[in-house]
This record gives structure tokens, C-alpha cells and sequence, in this order.
């Protein structure tokens, strides 16, 4: 027994140290570990992107063929990634058209945009509010780190599955040492689909503060979500390891959200139409320093 105690506190102490090492990282995010550098995600986001579009042309997608639709994405890219807590990231935005209703992020900058986000029929926008609140959920993973912290996280624990087994040998235990390495990659089994839910939950919350300080309508996020609602409800509600939070859930976070980003999407629009008003004066970044 008190050899078990020691072995869990020397664990403890360990999974401590990695918390602390991830948190002390530049750019991290309020929570989660992250192993990774800036330049790193913007390399391995890159390099993502490459492969994305790689596969999307053997597959026999266009790709940026649509030049007016294209233009009009990289004008709201870099609006609403102006106004993030990351604003000088590579922001680049790649256009498919395949009937696919998806956006993606890779980390670093570089966002995927599918056409058929746009359809009448099945799509998930109608307008340009929309789209800012799908854009600036992207942005949001991408400056909240969220594809690095969550490799940083499946990182830990293989190291601490490894450290586990070692000490366990180590106190005279080795044919426990298998059962201990393995309980701890269970526990991470369960918890990561969690941690992707707070993933999505977050970039919910950044994300429409982000279009609001760009000028976009928050209103529009609340919107995609009462429709996405009503279709996510009549197949009934998902399991509780679903890596995302219901639709319901989704627009309830928002709803509660919406004074403030209704507050500073007005200011955003005040500084927009004094920016009219004197084209020779360089318009400010709204909110930019106080991003969430």
C-alpha cells in the first residue's frame, strides 16, 4: 500500500509538471498543454494544407476556381483575423468545390473552405453574417491552438502511460506494469473526445466575439445553430462521447452570450463608419487588444 501511494504521488507530480511546461508555453491558450511553437503550427498547418489539396486534385475537385467567391473570403479572413488575439498569423483561405458542407482549420492560419457550405438546399450559410460566424469559428481553433494542444494532450498521455509502467517495474510490479500502461491510455480514450467537446464550446465563445469586433452580426451565429437545431433534434441526441456539444446546447452558450457581442459589434460598426468618414486615417483594429 504505501508503496502504491508513492507510486500515484510521483505520477501526480508528474502529470504536474507537463500541465505547468504546456501552460507556460507563448500562445497557448488559457488552458491545456501545448508542446508545440507558433512557427511550428504554422509549418505543420502548411504542410496539412498541402496534403489537403494533394488529395482534393487526385480526387478531381477544383480548387480557387470561383475567383469572385475566393476574393470574397480572403476580404473576411483577414477582417475578422485582424481583430484576434492573434492577429499576425499567415491567414490563408482555400476554396474546394465539392458539394462537401464543411469548413476546416489546420493550425497556423490556413482554413478550407467547402461549396457546398453555400448549397440552397443542405447548405449551412445564407448570407455573409452567416459565413463570418463559420470563418470566425475557424479563426478561433486556429488562435486558441486547439490542433496542437489536443496533440500535446495524446502526447502526455503515452508519456505518462510509459512513466506509469516504468515505475511500477521499477517497485517490484512488473506483471502489473501492462495493466497500469494500458488504464491510463483508456483514461485518455475517454477523456480527449471531452476535451475536443470544450475545443468546440470555446471556439463557439471566442468565435462570436471575433465576428462582432469585425463588424459581422452575432445574431447570424445564433441563426445557423436554430436551423442546424431543429434537423439535430428531429434524429434525436447523440451519445454522451460525441466530440461535439449539441446544437441546442450550442445556441443556448451563444444565446447567453449575445449582449456582450451585440455591445462590441456595434462599436465595430461606429468605428467603421468614422473610418468612412476620414479614408486618409488608417481604421483601428476593433478590440483587438481585449480579444477573449
Amino acid at each position: 500500500m504505501k508503496i502504491l501511494r508513492r507510486f500515484c504521488a510521483r505520477v501526480a507530480w508528474l502529470l504536474l509538471v507537463v500541465v505547468m511546461a504546456g501552460c507556460a508555453t507563448p500562445g497557448g491558450g488559457a488552458r491545456g498543454v501545448n508542446f508545440f511553437s507558433i512557427q511550428q503550427d504554422i509549418e505543420l498547418g502548411q504542410a496539412a494544407l498541402q496534403a489537403n489539396n494533394e488529395a482534393m486534385e487526385a480526387a478531381g475537385v477544383p480548387i480557387n476556381q470561383d475567383r469572385v467567391r475566393l476574393i470574397r473570403l480572403e476580404y473576411m479572413v483577414e477582417r475578422i483575423g485582424a481583430v484576434s488575439r492573434m492577429p499576425d498569423l499567415p491567414y490563408t483561405v482555400t476554396l474546394y468545390h465539392t458539394n462537401m458542407v464543411n469548413a476546416a482549420a489546420a493550425p497556423g492560419g490556413a482554413i478550407m473552405v467547402f461549396e457546398g457550405l453555400y448549397d440552397p438546399e443542405v447548405g449551412l450559410v445564407q448570407n455573409d453574417d452567416e459565413l463570418a460566424a463559420v470563418i470566425a469559428h475557424e479563426i478561433a481553433h486556429i488562435t486558441s491552438r486547439h490542433t496542437t494542444r489536443r496533440l500535446s494532450a495524446m502526447q502526455s498521455a503515452s508519456i505518462l502511460a510509459e512513466i506509469a509502467g516504468a515505475l511500477v517495474v521499477g517497485a517490484g510490479h512488473a506483471s502489473t506494469a501492462d495493466l497500469v500502461r494500458t488504464g491510463f491510455m483508456v483514461a485518455g480514450a475517454v477523456w480527449l473526445p471531452a476535451y475536443s467537446r470544450a475545443d468546440e464550446a470555446e471556439a463557439d465563445r471566442v468565435g462570436l466575439m471575433y465576428m462582432a469586433r469585425a463588424g459581422y452580426d452575432p445574431r447570424a451565429a445564433l441563426a445557423i445553430w436554430e436551423r442546424a437545431m431543429e434537423k439535430q433534434e428531429s434524429m434525436g441526441r447523440g451519445s454522451i462521447f460525441d466530440t461535439h456539444p449539441t446544437y441546442r446546447d450550442r445556441h443556448v452558450q451563444l444565446q447567453r452570450m449575445l449582449p456582450a457581442a451585440m455591445q462590441a459589434y456595434e462599436r465595430a460598426l461606429e468605428e467603421r463608419a468614422a473610418a468612412a468618414l476620414s479614408p486618409a486615417k488608417p481604421m483601428a483594429r476593433s478590440g483587438s487588444a481585449a480579444a477573449p
